[in-house]
Parts: structure tokens; sequence; C-alpha cells
């Protein structure tokens, strides 16, 4: 069931290693001083009714929807792009319930613990799906078992189609796609066309 939805809706993570036949480690018991910290986040939560707007959180799924979609077109995996929805929008429900349980306060370790789960969610997804996913989905093409990464990266500040379609391969993508690929890059303002066949990188972080 890997390409019909439910693994793009779960939050995932790891768990620690442990040594086979190790004792079970306990958690969740931290003592009367941390239920007393604890205390008024949950009473936050449990006096919240109604519509609860978070504007910032919204502001923040929106920057998070275009860094998403501007890897996925660097990296032309399809596969990241599609985990990246469902995951942007449980990274917005967080936002809105750490949001809420801080008393209707924004501030920016809200912002940073939010963009550490989005990408910690969509590597675990990667790391242990993607590879399946993008079998199950993707025939005819040979599968990376490196992950996604910035194809743009890998090339050179100038370089030519023929260097293109040599990262694609290497990257397990087909050479077919190379020219869609590049007008996409041109028309973002990732790269430069100089002639028919050659291309400059151009400064797209400094853009942010």
């Amino acid at each position: 069931m890997l390409t019909d939805g439910p693994i793009s809706r779960i939050n995932f993570c790891t768990i620690p290693e442990r040594e086979i036949g190790a004792e079970m480690p306990v958690y969740g018991s931290y003592g009367a001083d941390f239920d007393e910290e604890l205390r008024p986040y949950i009473e936050s939560l449990t006096r919240a009714v109604g519509l609860v707007d978070c504007p910032q959180a919204y502001r923040l799924a929106m920057k998070l929807r275009d860094e998403n979609a501007e890897f996925a077109r660097l990296s032309q995996s399809r596969v990241y792009e599609n985990l990246s929805f469902r995951a942007n929008v449980i990274a917005y429900l967080k936002a809105c319930v750490l949001y809420v349980a801080g008393g209707y306060r924004w501030d920016k370790s809200i912002e940073d613990f939010i963009r550490w789960s989005l990408k910690y969610d969509l590597w675990c997804k990667m790391e242990f799906f993607g590879e399946g996913i993008e079998a199950a989905g993707l025939e005819g093409e040979k599968r990376s078992t490196k992950g996604p990464r910035n194809m743009l990266e890998l090339l050179p500040e100038e370089f030519t189609l023929a260097d293109a379609i040599r990262v694609r391969r290497a990257e397990g993508k087909n050479a077919e796609g190379t020219r869609d690929m590049l007008w996409q890059w041109v028309h973002r303002g990732y790269a430069l066309q100089l002639t028919v066949d050659s291309y400059k990188k151009l400064k797209y972080q400094d853009k942010k």
C-alpha cells in the first residue's frame, strides 16, 4: 500500500537503537515537577473552543510549501513532492496546537521546531519508503538509493544539456525529461540559457 496514501498521512520518527535482549526502556514517567510545568499548556488546550485562527502558522505553511516545491523542482523527485503535501499539513496542525498550548502566542521557537519536524518527517518517509514508492510508481527508471538531491548543485557553474542528462541518469532519472527540467529551471530563475544547449547557474539562494 505504498502508493495509495496512508504513508503520507502518518507522521514518522525513529526510535533509539537498543541491543537485542536488553531491558525494555520505560518512557513517560517524568515526576511531579514536570507535570506542574506542563499543566498550563494542557489547560490552554482544554479551554480552547470554536475556530482558532493562527495567521503565523498559515504563513509558515505557505513558506514551507514553496520551499518543498523548489526542492522538488531541483531534485526532480515526484515522490518527495507528493509526500511533502500531507507532511506540510501535519506541520501546520502541529504549529496550531503549539500556538494554542502557549496561550495563543507565537514565537520563533515554534517556527524552528515546525521546520525541523517537517524535514525530519520527510527524511523518514524518503529513507524508509521512498525507493519502494518510486519502484511502484515509476516503471522503467533506474532507482537511486541516495535519496533526492538538488541536481542543480551537482552541475558546474556553466553546463550543457549533455551535463544535465548525465546528472539525471546518475540520479536515476530518465534522459527524456531533461529539457522539461531545464525549461522549468530557466522559467523559475534557477538558471540562464546561454545557447541552445548551454546554461549558466543563477544564485537562486540569494533570492530567498
